[in-house]
């Protein structure tokens, strides 16, 4: 023991034995190489590094890039183009639009042509920030002083496609690897710029910092799931400014110009703050109705309000030419009382204008619209079509399909290419003989999949009311039609980590749990640290290492070099895509946040593009949060990575900022 002070040349390890007893021994051999320098970042096995104070790492405020200094030598990245990524992408603002001031034909373009072009051995790892077309949530986000800015937004990104296509992270691991994250982040609330977040509508999502997995569940669950079977949209109604597939509302059924607030308040000469009105009477509601608009009820847990969703009741029938109250136009400032005309004016009040009964001189921000009076008063001279505009294009009845022409509204679609001359010589009147062949010549096969399970015994029972083979495909039909795999789709696909608001640091992730009293054997299972591990208004290395032995994941988390917490075992990872025709999931699995979590189906957009999304499912719930405060970097190591190497990054971010 005497010699240990002259001879050891490495911090010392203490191994267990295992080859015939257990014993303790003191080894200072195989410690590998760790960085001892702190004016130096470890780079060993640095896959992917995004630090937004090198130029190359952003662009405005929209785009995060990894650094090409490094990249994960087994990336690989073809040219191709995403054909099909305009109906998801749409979801999360990679293409945005706004919702109040587009046209049909505009909304048809970016929805069904929107593209994304893949460019080949450009291995980065990119990441956009995220925001979404419905108007339902708010996403600020800022880069400046070399840090970037999180108060309600984050950024996201895929980084891998189907095949052998586009793939720049790893996505599976195996027994021995390491995935190790870094991050330099300070925690610290902000002054608030928005009340319409990710975080206000779900406060216990709040801190997601970091996600991996898929983005979104089956968009088209919504179209696969007409009858809503699960009766998720049992509180929907239209709001305000609902797309009619009809051009026309059953006053049976709706108010025209349903309303969030019956006392809103104006902001004047704000395009943006406007709230379509018609009117209000009490007495033309029911007691139980007129709860609502005190936020008494509750649907689901949630409030009506709180989910920015109408009413849920149905009025009473309501016939305009009665007597009723009428809330004027914003650009007026005046409390006169107003007739109705159907028209559409741009100074507050849409698909009515209000024609003032009395002096009409405040009304001034609507000249322009109305002319000196304020108002059109003659509708009668105008034809029918005056070319002053080009007609609107009709989508109501348009079947929206892939580029290889499979339909969004079929569900258990597949197809597949072969040259097999097995399957292609099928001795039919349309089958290839070797006279009519090409050699290198591939075809699409293509069907459903068998989502049938009865029994063939039992129902073709030779009765008068058993089926035969001429009416049994109904039930087959009707089995295959059915999406049965949202959940599946999920499973151990959903992992994120967080940072509470007393200081913890840990991780939430959504895995297959078959003891779960949840009818889909969803589990949600997460861990953290003691509070106070992270402070306030403070810069942080934070290091995160996970690591697979025999099947299962174990993470440790550092915070300025500093062991702080280590999990139980978890269930492994399984990064996959959703089970569904690829075309109609593009940029969806396989994706990666940096500030937050995922939207899920939150902002989801259908061909009915006017409707808010009306269902919540588990990512949306459990995963739609940010992180409140700054992030300067990022880093992924696919190798363990030393305790010293560890520490010295550390030492090297604070060297960096000039901390002492």
């Amino acid at each position: 023991m005497a010699n240990l002070k002259d001879n050891n040349y490495h911090n010392l390890k203490i191994r267990v034995n295992k080859d015939e007893y257990w014993d303790f021994f003191i080894n200072k051999d195989s410690f590998g190489h760790f960085l001892s320098n702190s004016n130096r970042m470890y780079d060993n096995c640095l896959i992917s590094y995004i630090d937004v104070s090198l130029p190359e790492c952003y662009s405005g405020d929209t785009w995060l890039f990894g650094s090409s200094n490094y990249q994960w030598e087994s990336a690989y990245t073809t040219t191709y183009t995403l054909n099909n990524i305009g109906y998801t992408a749409i979801d999360n603002g990679f293409f945005t639009y706004r919702k109040d001031r587009i046209s049909n034909k505009d909304f048809f373009e970016i929805f069904t042509k929107s593209k994304y072009d893949i460019v080949e051995n450009d291995n980065r790892l990119k990441l956009h920030a995220v925001s979404g077309n419905t108007l339902l949530y708010e996403y600020p986000v800022h880069i400046e002083n070399d840090a970037i800015k999180l108060n309600g937004g984050f950024y996201q990104g895929f980084f891998m496609t189907e095949c052998n296509k586009y793939r720049v992270l790893p996505f599976r691991m195996e027994d021995g690897d390491f995935w190790e994250f870094e991050f330099e982040l300070n925690k610290c609330e902000l002054e608030k710029e928005s009340d319409k977040t990710l975080n206000d509508k779900y406060p216990n999502n709040k801190g997601i910092f970091f996600y991996l997995g898929t983005r979104a569940e089956n968009k088209w669950i919504y179209m696969y799931d007409e009858d809503d079977v699960e009766g998720k949209e049992s509180c929907f109604t239209l709001s305000y400014d609902d797309y009619i597939e009809d051009a026309h509302i059953d006053k049976k059924d709706y108010i025209v110009g349903n309303f969030y607030d019956v006392e809103p308040e104006y902001i004047e000469d704000d395009i943006d703050d406007y709230v379509n009105f018609n009117y209000y009477d009490e007495k033309y509601y029911t007691p139980s109705e007129k709860e609502l608009f005190s936020d008494d009820i509750d649907c689901e847990g949630n409030s009506i309000m709180d989910d920015f969703l109408d009413y849920a009741i149905k009025p009473r029938i309501i016939d305009e030419s009665l007597p009723h109250k009428v809330i004027g136009c914003s650009c007026c400032s005046d409390s006169s009382s107003y007739k109705q005309v159907s028209f559409s004016n741009y100074c507050g009040c849409v698909k009515q204008a209000y024609v003032k009964n009395g002096n009409s001189d405040k009304c001034l921000s609507c000249d322009l619209i109305f002319g000196e009076d304020g108002y059109i008063d003659d509708f009668d001279g105008l034809e029918e079509d005056p070319g002053y505009f080009e007609n609107e294009l009709n989508i109501v009845d348009f079947e929206y399909e892939t580029d290889n022409g499979f339909l969004f509204k079929s569900a258990n679609d597949y197809y597949f290419y072969t040259d097999n001359k097995f399957l292609l010589f099928d001795r039919t009147c349309k089958g290839y003989t070797v006279r009519d062949w090409v050699e290198g010549t591939q075809m699409m096969y293509f069907g459903k999949r068998n989502k049938f399970k009865e029994n063939l015994f039992i129902l073709m029972n030779r009765t008068s009311t058993g089926y035969t083979v001429r009416d049994i495909d109904v039930l087959r039909d009707k089995a295959n039609s059915v999406y049965d795999d949202l959940y599946n789709d999920i499973y151990n696909n959903a992992f994120a980590l967080r940072i509470t608001d007393n200081g913890e640091i840990g991780y939430r992730y959504l895995v297959l749990d078959c003891e779960s009293e949840d009818e889909h054997k969803i589990s949600i299972i997460e861990g953290y640290s003691n509070p106070g591990v992270i402070s306030d208004c403070e810069w942080h290395t934070v290091h995160v290492k996970l690591k697979k032995t025999f099947g299962k994941i174990k993470l440790y988390f550092y915070v300025d070099g500093k062991l702080v917490y280590i999990t139980k075992q978890l269930p492994n990872f399984n990064f996959h895509k959703l089970n569904d025709l690829y075309e109609k999931q593009e940029g969806v699995p396989f994706n990666i946040s940096l500030g937050g979590g995922t939207q899920g189906l939150g902002e989801t957009i259908q061909p009915n593009y006017m409707l808010e999304p009306t269902r919540l499912y588990p990512l949306e719930e459990n995963f739609a949060g940010t992180f409140i405060g700054y992030i300067k970097s990022f880093k992924f190591y696919n190798c363990g990575v030393e305790y010293m190497n560890i520490l010295n990054n550390y030492k090297w971010e604070k060297n960096k900022r000039g901390d002492k």
